[in-house]
């Protein structure tokens, strides 16, 4: 790891990235670097579990990535639909709320593909 060989230099490294003070291609290949050593066997900034854990939750902040719900509320063809804004094969036997303010659950048909059926 370059110029970093410890848990308390790594969360400075992630605090500066999500306060925007780096950016870009510095971002990308810190977040790269960070996500390596916290899932490599090898263990280079030496990281004890709860190190490990903190790591990963800090990288998952700072990175800007949506998560899978967060992206399907964008998308235009979960938008007009009554039935939840989220694929329902992601959430396979769970209950949400649909857009038009009814309780829904994802159930698998004969083939295991998940639809939104209205809970009564």
């Amino acid at each position: 790891m370059p110029f970093i060989r410890s848990y308390n230099g790594a969360m400075k490294q992630l605090a500066s990235i999500g306060k925007g003070t780096c950016s870009g291609a510095c971002k990308s290949s810190w977040i790269r670097i960070f996500r390596y050593s916290v899932s490599s066997k090898t263990n280079p900034l030496g990281l004890n579990k709860t190190q490990r854990k903190a790591m990963k939750e800090k990288i998952q902040e700072v990175a800007g990535r949506q998560g899978k719900a967060q992206h399907a509320k964008t998308l235009k063809r979960y938008a007009g639909r009554p039935s939840p804004s989220l694929p329902a094969n992601d959430y396979c036997g769970k209950k949400k709320q649909g857009n038009d303010g009814n309780m829904y659950e994802s159930r698998p048909n004969v083939a295991g593909v998940c639809s939104w059926k209205r809970v009564d």
